[in-house]
């Protein structure tokens, strides 16, 4: 059984839940059964509570770290993800007040305070009803507190729910366009890697290999085993380079986390 990988591979291997170790080559990121870390056993980087539910460390400030939980946030997408800013009562009290207080100066930064007080508010009691989560003794103030910073917010503010949708319209239209952009750069092999929020991965050639835009790489003899499987209609239940296995094919190919729509492949068969 392979047990050290890339760090873009590490975080799919952990998300398919198949083995219980996994390490990269400098030992930077390591995961054990249903937990992995970053740079060792004081940072938990993420949990899986059930099988289709994680808890990601967002706490993390370094840039290396802040780059770990944005590969597990992405390799994890196709499972319910809750964050450790917005379900720990104290990390959520924090950065709610912080917004709260500066809600009422804000002119550019209105629709980016206000979205996030309303997601880590939902996000926050959706976890407590989610894992039926009692609140211990030691955070029962702060509860209480994020209980009437909530009452306060959705009352007080006019019109909020059709400002928040707008704000969210806007902010969509934004990434959709970034994307765009970002998109024709890494087909070009300009940029190593763009921030995708669709869902649906694409692919490129580089070098040897065919690569996704999640960064995770396999042979273009395994690309082509892979085609000949799609034609012959027998690629389900296959393992991709002995390490991920399909889920599904119609017009989208899944692939662990990965959803590569038909155009990307036969965009890639094109190519080789």
């Amino acid at each position: 059984m392979k047990t050290v990988f890339t760090n873009s591979e590490i975080f799919h291997v952990f998300n398919e839940q198949r083995q219980e170790i996994g390490r990269t080559s400098n030992r930077n990121i390591y995961f054990e059964n249903n937990k992995i870390y970053s740079y060792g056993y004081h940072y938990l980087l993420g949990e899986f509570i059930d099988e289709n539910t994680i808890v990601i460390n967002n706490n993390g400030y370094s840039h290396t770290t802040s780059k770990h939980i944005m590969q597990l946030s992405n390799a994890t997408r196709d499972k319910k993800q809750f964050f450790t800013r917005q379900v720990d009562p104290k990390k959520a009290l924090m950065y709610l007040e912080n917004w709260v207080n500066k809600l009422p100066r804000a002119t550019k930064s209105k629709d980016f305070y206000l979205s996030e007080i309303d997601y880590t508010l939902k996000k926050y009691f959706e976890f407590l009803e989610y894992t039926n989560k009692d609140i211990s003794i030691s955070d029962k103030e702060t509860h209480e507190k994020i209980i009437a910073l909530k009452d306060s917010f959705y009352n007080n503010l006019e019109n909020l729910e059709q400002e928040i949708k707008e704000q969210q319209k806007r902010q969509k239209e934004k990434e959709k366009q970034s994307i765009k952009e970002n998109l024709i750069k890494w087909k070009r092999n300009e940029i190593n890697y763009f921030k995708n929020t669709t869902g649906t991965d694409y692919l490129r050639l580089r070098n040897d290999f065919i690569e996704t835009s999640q960064s995770v790489k396999i042979p273009i003899s395994e690309g082509k085993r892979l085609l000949n499987l799609i034609e012959n209609k027998s690629i389900l239940g296959q393992r991709v380079d002995n390490r991920f296995i399909v889920k599904s094919f119609d017009t989208i190919l899944k692939v662990g986390c990965h959803n590569i729509d038909i155009k990307e492949i036969n965009y890639i068969k094109n190519l080789i």
